[in-house]
């Protein structure tokens, strides 16, 4: 939740493949993307010649027309593996839809041994640096598979891709970068690595590894982490990205202050996501990539018929994570906001119960990323 001081005086701060067989529901928290459809079902694909089926999900906007850009969303590992067949593809979920609201084609699929896929898990980490590599390969040979299939819909644009992966997901889209496959434009990695507490080697092994990794990528990183992550603390972080400088990778380092409880979870907090999300628009622009325009917070001071000397709170409720809302005041010039949560309607209501709780005019003028509000 923010609430916004009046807003004049805001401080400039914050056909479907044949092959994807339909799952039926995710959960009650779907309510969130009224805007979107989300297909859950089966990719079908080949690792190392055989056929394998994994658990997928596709999200895109539910006015969206023709080819679009592909992102593939990645999950992490457990620290406790016999969890593994308990997580689906709803650990991305709400990640996937912030990025189908940006008019991405947000794809996200287990990989083997997780829910619903094939198994058994195809590796384990081993204690020396080849071993590492090694298990890193095997998972980005799972990205690579889902991306082919994907790239044969109709509506996946082949030519623009990115990847974006949390903890050991992270460390995956960083081996999917060394490789240089055709169409993939960038990889965000989210407090990105893999920890193996067993091998008292594990931290040198990683940065070895990310060394390796380094020699051969030339797709640009976004690295993602706050300073309390207890995985992986800033002195590691800065040995993995000067291992991949040294290799000649092209890596962004983004370092956010601590987040409550463990920085770890800056992919899936509502906060943290605010955070990196706002990082991930700005590497998309650099890229020419689509998430949603600066001119759009223009276009809605225009409707609302107020002026402001600074934009920063509104940009940062247009960057913010689905589902949102934002309720105005307009004997106060007042916005506030309330995003991350299951439903438009709980945002909605949480926004107005904060505005109401100062001001007796309060009314919701944005759901998601849509305009509601009548202009008096």
């Amino acid at each position: 939740m923010r609430g916004s001081e009046p807003i004049s005086q805001i401080a400039a701060a914050l056909a479907l493949a044949a092959c994807l067989v339909l799952a039926g529901s995710a959960g009650a928290d779907r309510a969130a993307a009224a805007d979107l459809t989300e297909d859950h079902g089966f990719f079908r694909v080949q690792i190392d010649g055989r056929p394998v089926r994994l658990e997928g999900l596709v999200i895109k906007r539910a006015d969206a027309q023709g080819r679009l850009p592909i992102a593939l969303i990645v999950h992490g590992k457990p620290a406790d593996f016999g969890r593994m067949d308990s997580e689906h593809t709803d650990v991305v979920a709400r990640q996937a839809r912030d990025l189908a609201a940006r008019g991405w084609l947000a794809v996200a699929a287990m990989h083997r041994g997780f829910g619903q896929s094939d198994g058994p898990y195809p590796s384990t980490a081993v204690c020396d640096p080849k071993g590492l590599q090694r298990r890193f390969a095997a998972d980005a040979d799972e990205l690579a598979a889902v991306l082919a299939f994907i790239k044969e819909r109709p509506d996946a644009d082949a030519s623009r891709v990115i990847a974006i992966g949390v903890s050991a997901g992270g460390a995956d889209v960083v081996t999917l970068a060394a490789r240089n496959p055709p169409g993939l434009l960038g990889v965000v990695s989210v407090s990105g690595g893999l920890r193996s507490e067993s091998c008292p080697t594990w931290q040198d092994n990683l940065v070895a590894a990310y060394r390796a990794l380094g020699t051969t990528s030339k797709v640009p990183q976004l690295w993602l982490y706050a300073k309390n992550d207890s995985f992986f603390p800033p002195d590691l972080v800065d040995r993995m990205r000067a291992a991949e400088l040294d290799g000649g990778a092209d890596v962004k380092l983004v370092m956010f202050g601590p987040l409550p409880d463990d920085g770890h979870r800056l992919f899936v907090q509502p906060s943290g996501r605010a955070e990196w999300l706002r990082e991930l628009d700005a590497f998309l622009r650099f890229l020419k990539l689509p998430t949603w325009k600066l001119d759009e917070v223009d276009a809605f001071i225009a409707k609302m018929r107020t002026q402001v000397r600074s934009k920063s709170f509104l940009q940062g409720y247009f960057s913010a994570p689905q589902a949102k809302a934002l309720a105005y005041s307009r004997s106060n010039n007042s916005f506030w906001d309330r995003f991350g949560l299951l439903s438009v309607e709980a945002a909605r209501d949480a926004a107005l119960k904060d505005c109401n709780a100062k001001f007796s005019d309060c009314a919701v003028v944005m759901e998601n990323d849509n305009f509601v509000g009548a202009t008096p």
